[in-house]
């Protein structure tokens, strides 16, 4: 009995190690990938619905919570400070969009049409200010729109021009900001459209011109319906990045003057953390999330991305 004892459990210990090696070697990629389900859900889910939840309630961040149901949206509805910030975004939102954008795509393809080398050390210099802080590049800005030193003022002046108070004027604060933001985002979107450009064949520029098209006719039927994918990201990237515009106003024109350059995210930024309104701040966040979303998707409706060789 004991030598069948013996059998019977050297027979069964493979089976039970086979099992869990199964197990373990199921479980391992999960195990992997866990710490970043881990923060996504503590870092960014819990918060977003902890947000959701404060929207309809009132809390001060030291009293209690209180639900206050849709009082906060009812306020904003009449807030003249939210829709003035909401005009600024969506000024700054569409003006950088379809001029950065315009002006990236003249860029790209004046970059492909030089020589190698060349194009490379374009390629460099427009990219830089895509990996320098936007701290320092606001800094530099705030400099050059000095009204009394800057570099800007110094130009028009040596033409005769009177100097202008670009960042208190509040006719030009904003145009002012519009031009820094297209300005820092010129190379990075350059660089994108420079990839999408190189990924159209050959062979069907060779064909338009057996088919006798000029530059504009290649341009117009070839490049841009096959830059569609590529002009849909870019698209998209900046207008999310644009209607959470924070850093950037704040360190040029706190928001001023007479909140010409507020912005959605600014005020979010006051309501909550300056004046206390935890819930109403939440509100403001989740209208604009709504914004982004559907911004988004009208980007993907106009610029399709279905693309056939």
């Amino acid at each position: 009995m004991a030598a069948g004892k013996t059998r019977s459990s050297t027979s069964d210990n493979p089976r039970k190690f086979t099992s869990w090696k199964r197990i373990w070697k199921a479980a391992t990629p999960y195990i992997f990938i866990s710490p970043f389900f881990v923060g996504f859900v503590a870092l960014q889910l819990l918060p977003i619905a902890f947000s959701a939840f404060l929207s309809f309630a009132e809390w001060s961040g030291m009293n209690q919570i209180q639900l206050v149901g849709i009082e906060n949206f009812v306020t904003m509805v009449n807030d003249p400070r939210f829709w003035n910030a909401l005009r600024v975004t969506f000024t700054i939102t569409v003006v950088c969009t379809a001029l950065g954008t315009a002006c990236s795509l003249a860029l790209a393809i004046l970059i492909e049409q030089a020589t190698y080398w060349l194009s490379s050390l374009l390629r460099v210099i427009f990219f830089l200010p895509s990996v320098t802080s936007v701290v320092v590049i606001t800094y530099v800005w705030k400099q050059l729109y000095n009204a009394d030193f800057g570099f800007i003022n110094t130009v028009i002046t040596q033409f005769g021009l009177p100097a202008q108070q670009w960042l208190a004027n509040p006719r030009l604060a904003l145009p002012s900001l519009i031009i820094m933001l297209i300005w820092a985002g010129l190379g990075w979107d350059a660089l994108i459209i420079t990839a999408g450009l190189r990924s159209i064949p050959d062979e069907l520029y060779d064909a338009a011109k057996v088919d006798g098209a000029s530059g504009w006719a290649e341009f117009r039927h070839v490049t841009l319906p096959l830059l569609r994918p590529t002009l849909t990201f870019v698209l998209v990237t900046s207008v999310i990045y644009l209607w959470g515009l924070f850093a950037q106003p704040q360190l040029l024109t706190g928001g001023g003057p007479m909140r010409g350059t507020q912005t959605i995210a600014l005020y979010l930024y006051d309501v909550g953390f300056r004046y206390h309104k935890f819930g109403y701040a939440s509100a403001i966040a989740i209208i604009l999330s709504i914004i982004m979303f559907i911004s988004s998707y009208a980007n993907f409706r106009v610029v399709r991305t279905d693309v056939e060789y």
